[in-house]
């Protein structure tokens, strides 16, 4: 037996071109690095609102990118329907076996609702109750019960003046799109194109309902409607499929993976026009409702081409700073834009005076707070990430597996 599965192993090596690389289909770890790039992104936003340090390196100005770091926001749900697909799409093309409802249920809770509550509670016990932030006790538990249901983000009350972290409207909308995941995903399987016209449909229709009263309602609330992420969800899974597809027709030959270098840096030039041309809209807001599906478009050329691009290149988002930003991201997103205002609101660093520092155009202390606000928000991220999410995560999953058993 041994000599047989000697020679077999001899005969496949000697078919297997020198330029030919398998394309991963389960953990791809370059979407750990764009999953924390996008990440970064997001916080470096949130923490310019505080600061208003200017994004210039030498004489170039991030200024655009910056500005527009909450679209970001989108290509991480893009990334995360991308992700959930990706053993969906094996089954499809590959033939093998579906996750179960229940599984995937299990690996959601697992991943979010340890680090979430958590958060929830460490900021209501710590800083929200012993202030009296509360204004009222109807308010206070309609706050607290809709995040712990995770239908805050359909509350326009507390979308709009929750004293919890506002970054969790997100995960609001993650968890809707999970619990219909499933489902939407074995129709995604079988009926792949009606599916995604479905989704797109849907999506494009809420999108086009807001944008027609937009100045007539609360359009922040509008905004991030869980509907309107449908398209961007359904791009995601498309992508996936696609993916998992050219996996199969497809070998990495170094000219394949040469041009799809040059389409991933294309579409970051891609992506800046898509910036401005939000910065000169009639309404930035809007922009984002009038061109979600575009902008998923943009996001996913970007994925697929990085995925399939180089291993040079590919290097820049597979690597050990980037896979540590990755197991971190998700307590990094959560508690990046409150330590930014906690700090800011305790005078951290200290200045003089009453009026704001980034009003004034105070460099030095500009500086000093981004630093501590990096600084706090990935020591707070990795401490909760090894000490809350990781232990917590693992027992529940020890939990399932001993009932199974």
């Amino acid at each position: 037996m041994s000599k047989i599965n000697t020679k077999t192993n001899k005969e496949n090596v000697k078919r297997k071109e020198p330029d030919t690389e398998k394309y991963e289909l389960y953990h791809i770890k370059e979407l750990d690095g764009i999953r924390a790039i996008f990440i970064i992104i997001v916080a470096w936003f949130h923490i310019w609102q505080q600061s208003w340090l200017g994004p210039v390196i030498g004489t170039y100005s991030f200024d655009w990118l910056v500005r527009n770091g909450a679209l970001f926001v989108d290509g991480l749900i893009l990334l995360s329907g991308f992700c959930l697909f990706l053993p969906y799409a094996r089954s499809k093309v590959y033939g093998e076996k579906m996750p179960k409802a229940k599984d995937f249920y299990l690996r959601r809770i697992a991943r979010i609702v340890p680090s979430y509550l958590f958060a929830i509670i460490l900021v209501l016990i710590v800083f929200i109750l012993p202030n009296h932030e509360y204004q009222s006790l109807g308010f206070a538990i309609k706050d607290i019960l809709s995040h712990l249901f995770f239908v805050h983000n359909l509350i326009p009350e507390v979308m709009m003046e929750t004293k919890i972290l506002g970054v969790l409207w997100t995960v609001g909308v993650e968890m809707q799109l999970y619990l219909i995941f499933p489902f939407v995903a074995k129709a995604f399987v079988k009926k792949p194109i009606i599916t995604y016209v479905a989704m797109v449909l849907i999506s494009l229709l809420s999108c086009y309902l807001i944008s027609s009263i937009f100045y007539n309602i609360n359009y922040s609330f509008w905004l991030n409607n869980t509907l309107t992420f449908f398209c961007v969800f359904a791009n995601g899974m498309m992508g996936a499929l696609i993916y998992v597809k050219l996996s199969k027709i497809l070998s990495r030959k170094k000219y394949l993976e040469i041009l799809f270098v040059i389409i991933s840096i294309a579409m970051i030039f891609v992506f800046k026009a898509m910036c401005m041309s939000r910065m000169s809209y009639v309404h930035e807001q809007k922009w984002q409702i009038d061109f979600r599906y575009l902008l998923s478009f943009c996001f996913l050329a970007m994925i697929l081409s990085t995925i399939l691009a180089s291993k040079w290149y590919r290097a820049i988002f597979n690597n050990k700073v980037m896979k540590f930003i990755a197991i971190i991201s998700f307590n990094l997103y959560i508690y990046h834009q409150f330590i930014a205002v906690k700090l800011k609101e305790f005078k951290i660093p200290y200045w003089e005076g009453e009026e704001l520092p980034n009003y004034t155009g105070n460099e030095e202390w500009k500086i000093k707070y981004v630093i501590i606000c990096v600084v706090v928000t990935v020591l707070v991220a990795t401490l909760t990430t090894y000490l809350i999410e990781r232990p917590l995560s693992n027992r529940i999953k020890k939990l399932n597996k001993s009932k199974e058993v």
